[in-house]
């Protein structure tokens, strides 16, 4: 790990300080500007800079060593999304509100069409790594991840890194679980606490992972 990973990996820390101070200041002067500062951090900032960072070092899908000694991006871009992963409620606010949800993964990096259906409690793990067409709808508890871990002993810790690809007018059932490279037909209708795997199509019988992908998966 470099150290320009280390870095990054306080970036939970600083955003925890930032939004302290932020709520603080608007707590003392609640106002227009007070308020745009709370927003400004809880929202906008982490955005900021992980669009510095795609530009600085644009990500490439497939395996990454994140214990390497080269600067790992998806690393750099998992940190600046962990604040969201501690507290949820942040992002389930957004799914409260129509279309929020959906402009929200634009504004990461994702492709998200128009009219999708978002449920107040579920997963997005990536959120700069979604290609979702128009009109899909999403149970409670799916799970969404673009990317999957494994260890290996001498080669240090793996990740398999891509987008996650969902048709349009798919419905994906309650707690169903969608892996990296995974994709959903249009109007597929995914049963609940199904699991896509990694690289799989769904309604497929047989998979054909890659051949340095085939022994990651997410069970």
């Amino acid at each position: 790990m470099t150290g320009l990973d280390r870095l990054f990996s306080y970036f939970p820390l600083l955003m925890t300080i930032l939004a302290i101070g932020a709520l603080g200041v608007f707590a003392q002067w609640p106002s227009g500007w007070s308020a745009f500062l709370l927003l400004f951090v809880l929202y906008l900032f982490p955005l900021m800079v992980l669009r510095i960072v795609e530009r600085w070092t644009p990500f490439r899908p497939g395996i990454a060593c994140i214990d390497g000694r080269k600067f790992c991006p998806w690393l750099a871009a998992h940190h600046i999304q962990a604040f969201y992963d501690a507290l949820p409620y942040l992002e389930s606010l957004l799914r409260v509100i129509p279309g929020f949800y959906s402009m929200w993964l634009r504004m990461w990096g994702s492709r998200v069409g128009f009219g999708v259906e978002w449920p107040v409690r579920m997963d997005v793990l990536d959120r700069n790594l979604m290609d979702i067409g128009n009109r899909v709808v999403f149970s409670r508890e799916v799970e969404l991840a673009a990317h999957v871990r494994k260890k290996q002993d001498g080669a240090g810790s793996r990740v398999l890194v891509r987008p996650v690809r969902i048709g349009a007018h798919a419905f994906i059932g309650a707690g169903a679980r969608i892996g990296p490279g995974a994709s959903v037909p249009h109007s597929a209708n995914v049963p609940a606490m199904s699991v896509v795997d990694v690289n799989e199509a769904f309604g497929e019988t047989k998979r054909h992972p890659e051949k340095e992908e085939a022994d990651f998966a997410l069970s």
